[in-house]
């Protein structure tokens, strides 16, 4: 056989393992456990309409937005994953998960497949892949991206067919009542018209005009499928304001419903002017952005305009909020494939090689090559678990719930205990005492921010991250608050909510673990369970760990760390450092514990053994900011100030822009009475921070005290915020001379 058939076909077949290899580590990196928090709130949804037959439009689930218009358009996903989870459990719905993302990935790979270029097909798949799995949450996303897979597929190369009409009508009618992102499809229907308008009516460069312009009948048959579509939209529970229900959402997003954005991860934007070169979570998306962007310029005389508007409307969405980076990903592969199909790899790849078997050769050590990464990977992943101190064993990430996203042990006894009322919660755990514990137990909040909007958030807030305990005094009162539940499983619980429901003698703790701490408002309704479960937590003990069970497995003693975060939280200090001792005991290197233990210490004045436990974080984080704080801390609390002023002044050297290093450079300076060093460190501070009024009149405290009259006054002045009269230091500073005053009276 000559030389030159043997050759493309061997390429070609060894082209083939890694694509194999590609789609192999789809379908296992998709059987991940589960692990989303919405997920419980489209379960309780799900049993709801399947228990009473209908789609309620008011609110059912919450008893603070309790009967407020609710446009719930995943009815659809909800009875899906309902019923898969009743009949097949958690595994039904991973499986269902693998599923679709099997499924997408292979029409995404239909649609790019070019036979010649199998290796760019396989490396664009591959990082769409490693953008897609961080949707791999079983949400109503999944079918979005399938939907929007199909939509794409019959538009760009099935548009001809009859049958491209009602799959699209059908598909919209789907898609409509799964998930808010619908108006996707009747998008992708517009841009490919607009696209066909310009190419046909406005003078483009070079051959734009020309490349990807449809015939009469098919130009004919997209304004149908556009008519069609948007037709589909209104077939939802609520008709119009259902179809118009998301586009209304999106533009309250720029009101007071902007906190979301800086409170909600997914809502976040993936890229940042000062982080577009770092690599990180959002690494592949920004590879895909480049070399998507790049074969527009390969390809800059042939450019399909409805491929370049495809991508510019996906960039903008996904540059928007982390979410939307998947939606992207597949229209960059998409792109990137429609303009290589005009490219030959002669014109992409700078090397020209004198005989074709060696550029064969080369292409199939590339697939080689992309077939190991890509074994790695999956082998990396395989082995990620965590420790199931329940079993005493590892728990694979796949299969299964999570124990590390919800207060399961927590939810589980106020399932066990028959619990009932109304209970405050964060936001993390709303969807979870749904899928759990409704209808018995009503929520506070949960994750459907566009139904509680933005100024009930901002009130949430106000009560969680910042404490503030009268707000919540008065909203027990108003929605007749029964109970508590306070998640510290994605976030640590905040110190204000916790102690203020501690110390109050209306809220009694009934359940405390390393996952949450249950209250439960001492009423009528409560007393049985109080009696019987009520805690003492100033007397907890920890629960001992059998270190001979653990064996020489590496375990990350998050459990009992967790529960001493919440002690040391209300000072019952001997009970989280007994239990910080567990921890050490599994893993002595544990540098969370160390520094809790340090801040624990630094508490009772063993300022020594805190400096030993902060010196083993800082060693192993010399990047972590707080630690370095901590450490110069200990240092002035021991009165060791040349460490100390070491400490501080390394601070300033790795973050100079930081002026709390300045002003505790300046207190330990004042404390050891170097005054002479003093000003300079200050006047830099106010460079800083001009308006820190609060820690100049501070700092000119300590010194009015050291009898430093003329510099205290010096600090005081440098107190004032734009020039402007204050009465406060006017006050400082009539009391520096007056005191400098009984000074000249007194001289001895």
């Amino acid at each position: 056989m000559n030389s030159d058939k043997i050759w493309p076909k061997l390429s070609y077949l060894f082209g083939l393992i890694p694509l194999g290899l590609l789609f192999g580590a789809v379908a296992f990196v998709a059987g991940v456990e589960i692990k989303d928090l919405d997920l419980w709130l489209h379960l309780a949804m799900g049993r709801f309409i399947a228990q009473h037959g209908f789609i309620p439009t008011t609110d059912v689930l919450s008893f603070t937005i309790a009967g407020a218009p609710w446009n719930n358009h995943e009815w659809l996903f909800q009875l899906i994953v309902y019923h898969l989870y009743h009949a097949f459990g958690p595994q039904g719905l991973i499986q269902m998960q693998v599923v679709l993302v099997t499924v997408t990935m292979g029409l995404l790979f239909v649609m790019g497949y070019q036979r010649e270029k199998l290796p760019l097909v396989t490396f664009l798949l591959l990082l769409v892949f490693l953008v897609f799995q961080q949707r791999f949450t079983i949400r109503p996303d999944l079918y979005s991206l399938f939907f929007f897979s199909v939509y794409i597929l019959v538009l760009s190369a099935h548009l001809n067919k009859a049958w491209a009409l009602p799959v699209l009508f059908g598909t919209q009618v789907l898609w409509t009542n799964m998930h808010g992102f619908f108006f996707f499809g009747p998008l992708c229907v517009f841009l490919g018209l607009m696209s066909e308008a310009v190419k046909r009516r406005v003078p483009l460069p070079a051959e734009w005009n020309r490349v990807g312009r449809l015939t009469d009948e098919e130009y004919g048959r997209i304004k149908k499928i556009f008519i069609f579509v948007i037709l589909a939209c209104l077939i939802n529970p609520q008709g119009l304001a259902g179809a118009w229900y998301p586009i209304k959402t999106f533009f309250s997003l720029s009101k007071e419903n902007k906190i979301f954005f800086s409170h909600i991860q997914e809502l976040q934007a993936p890229v940042s002017w000062g982080g577009i070169f770092e690599g990180g979570r959002f690494v592949y998306y920004k590879l895909l952005i480049f070399l998507s962007g790049a074969s527009f310029i390969f390809n800059r005389r042939r450019i399909d305009i409805s491929a370049l508007l495809l991508w510019l409307v996906f960039l903008i969405f996904s540059l928007k909020a982390a979410r939307n980076t998947t939606f992207f990903a597949f229209a960059a592969y998409l792109v990137t494939m429609t303009n290589a199909s005009y490219l030959s790899l002669k014109n992409l790849l700078p090397l020209r090689f004198t005989a074709s078997s060696f550029g064969h050769l080369t292409l199939i050590v590339v697939n080689m090559l992309m077939g190991m990464w890509i074994l790695m990977y999956c082998q990396s992943i395989a082995r990620r678990g965590y420790f199931d101190f329940d079993r005493y064993q590892i728990k694979s990430i796949f299969g299964g719930v999570t124990q590390q996203s919800y207060p399961n042990k927590a939810v589980d006894f106020l399932v066990e205990n028959h619990i009932r009322g109304r209970f405050f919660n964060d936001f993390n755990s709303g969807a979870y005492l749904l899928g759990r514990a409704y209808p018995a137990i009503r929520v506070f909040i949960d994750g459907r921010t566009e139904v509680y909007g933005g100024a009930f958030f901002k009130e949430y807030q106000k009560v969680w991250a910042r404490g503030d305990g009268e707000l919540f005094d008065r909203m027990a009162r108003r929605y007749r608050i029964t109970g508590a539940l306070l998640s510290n499983m994605l976030q640590r619980v905040p110190r204000g909510i916790l102690r203020h429901l501690y110390q109050s003698k209306d809220w009694i703790p009934v359940y405390f673990n390393y996952d949450a701490v249950v209250f439960l408002r001492d009423i009528p309704m409560n007393q049985k369970i109080i009696r019987k479960f009520a805690l003492d937590l100033s007397r907890w003990r920890a629960p001992e760990i059998d270190t001979l069970r653990l064996g020489v497995e590496p375990v990350s003693p998050y459990q009992p760390y967790y529960r001493a975060f919440l002690l040391e939280a209300i000072d019952a200090d001997e009970p989280a450092m007994d239990e910080l001792r567990q921890a050490m005991r599994i893993d002595p290197a544990y540098l969370k514990a160390h520094e809790l233990l340090g801040k624990l210490y630094a508490k009772k004045q063993a300022y020594q053994e805190a400096f030993d436990h902060f010196r083993v974080v800082a060693a192993a984080r010399p990047m972590d900011k707080q630690v370095r704080y901590n450490l110069a801390l200990a240092c002035l609390d021991m009165k060791e100030y040349a460490e100390a002023k070491k400490h501080y002044k390394a601070i300033m050297t790795l973050w100079p822009k930081d002026p709390k290093a300045y002003f505790l450079l300046t207190k330990t300076l004042v404390m050891a009475k170097e005054f002479d060093e003093v000003l300079p460190a200050l006047q830099k501070a106010k460079a800083l921070a001009p308006r820190a009024k609060k820690d100049f009149l501070r700092l000119g405290d300590l010194l009015l005290d050291a009898g430093q009259y003329d510099l205290a006054g010096t600090v005081y002045r440098l107190a004032v915020v734009d020039g402007k009269p204050d009465k406060e230091i006017e006050e400082k500073l009539r009391r520096v001379r007056q005191k400098k005053s009984i000074g000249k009276k007194n001289p001895g």
